[in-house]
């Protein structure tokens, strides 16, 4: 709970009492690796943040994964639209590795919003994150080489060079193994 904390610090400051409330409607909650947290047909009710480890949030497309982002410690992540809209989901979202993530529903949230105005903003802020998350990397993809998404994979989210197999990153950027090898052999 203490990273969880210092990060909600540099978005807004609760008192002891907003503290107490929030600490009541978040839950804790570990995964092994390839565990799913949401999948397919299911209502995304809540949003995390990761403790540790690494989670994926992808797709399935004849048969081929499809991912759409990685989420790393001290990230916020849901499917959103899912949440919002309290509408199945057409996606997953796995653990990569062994991790934590502090989990509140949707319910407890709207009763949060209701209760302090510091809870509002923290919620608008954590949404306009999301919304730019998903704002950029579509952005990205409809103006962006692939060569280009690749640069800027490097330039802003190294770790997942690291972190995730070649054909996920292939697959996060949009095109075939392959393809990925053939640009990292030009640069």
């Amino acid at each position: 709970m203490k990273e969880l904390k210092k990060h909600i610090e540099k978005i807004v400051s609760l008192n002891e009492e907003e503290w107490k409330v929030l600490k009541n409607g978040i839950e804790k909650e570990s995964y092994s690796k390839g565990d799913l947290i949401l999948s397919e047909g299911e209502h995304c009710d809540f949003i995390a943040f990761v403790q540790t480890g690494l989670f994926r949030f992808y797709t399935m497309k004849e048969e081929n994964e499809k991912v759409i982002e990685f989420w790393f410690p001290l990230d916020f992540f849901s499917d959103y639209r899912s949440f919002l809209t309290n509408t199945p989901t057409n996606f997953y979202i796995e653990a990569m590795q062994p991790g934590t993530i502090w989990k509140i529903k949707r319910t407890y949230m709207n009763k949060l919003y209701e209760e302090s105005i510091n809870f509002n903003k923290l919620g608008r802020i954590v949404s306009e994150q999301l919304f730019l998350m998903k704002a950029l990397r579509l952005d990205s993809f409809l103006t962006d080489s692939p060569k280009e998404r690749y640069l800027q994979l490097l330039i802003k989210d190294p770790k997942i060079l690291q972190a995730v197999p070649q054909y996920m990153i292939a697959s996060y950027l949009g095109i075939t193994a392959e393809s990925l090898s053939r640009i990292r052999k030009r640069i």
